[in-house]
Order: C-alpha cells, then sequence, then structure tokens
C-alpha cells in the first residue's frame, strides 16, 4: 500500500540499536530501497518491512536530484553488497543522491585501501 506523505527520492530512516539510524530511499511504488546488513546487501522491500513496527522518520532532501533519477540510481544497485565500513546504508543513500562521501566514510575507505595494500583483500570463501 502506498503512502502518500512519501515521494521517490525521499530519504527516510528508522531508529535501531538505541541511537543508531538505519536509512533507505523511497521508490515510486511506495517501497523502500535501502542497504541492510541484516539482508547482506540493497534490497527492496515494503515501507511496513523496513519500519519492521517502529517510527518512520522522513528527512530532508539530500539533493536537488529529481526523484525519478535518485530512484534509478538506488534501483541500480539492488543485490550489491552490504559492508559496514565501504557499502553501508548511509553510503547507499548518499549515492543515490549524487552526493559526495563524508570525511568519516572517506577516511575509511583509505585505511581499508592501506590494509588491503599490505595484506591483500580479504578473500570471501
Amino acid at each position: 500500500m502506498r503512502d502518500d506523505r512519501y515521494s521517490a527520492g525521499d530519504v527516510v530512516s528508522i531508529r535501531f540499536g538505541g541511537v543508531l539510524r538505519h536509512y533507505g530511499v523511497i521508490t515510486s511504488r511506495g517501497t523502500v530501497i535501502c542497504n541492510s546488513r541484516l539482508h547482506d546487501g540493497v534490497v527492496e522491500q515494503s515501507l511496513d518491512t523496513f519500519a519492521a513496527g517502529r517510527h518512520v522518520r522522513l528527512h530532508d532532501r539530500y539533493s536537488d536530484l529529481d526523484g525519478y533519477h535518485v530512484e534509478l540510481r538506488a534501483r541500480r544497485h539492488l543485490g550489491k553488497d552490504y559492508d559496514l565500513f565501504g557499502s553501508n546504508c548511509g553510503h547507499f543513500v548518499r549515492h543515490a543522491h549524487r552526493r559526495k562521501p563524508t570525511p568519516m566514510q572517506m577516511a575509511a575507505a583509505t585505511v581499508r585501501t592501506f590494509g588491503d595494500m599490505l595484506a591483500g583483500p580479504k578473500r570471501r570463501w
């Protein structure tokens, strides 16, 4: 069921773990695309499933990019893997809105790159 409070491209979040927030992007279908550790990557789900009984917070727009293009950018990542330091829900919504990574995101990527250069990339079995 579509919720008329939200428009395609809107950024929403729910609280978890006390003070942390989980972010997603509303689609034109009224669903949410998010990068979820629980689902090990980028998934599309109903707003109710995303909320899991919690209050959904609507955030100010992250960019002037129109909702269609935000949704399109989000959809291109469906099925991609979750990574706490390199590809989490915060990274995902910033990318969908064509926003640059935050300084903390850049620092984490830099540390990871140096670690890979010294020890080699982690292998998934």
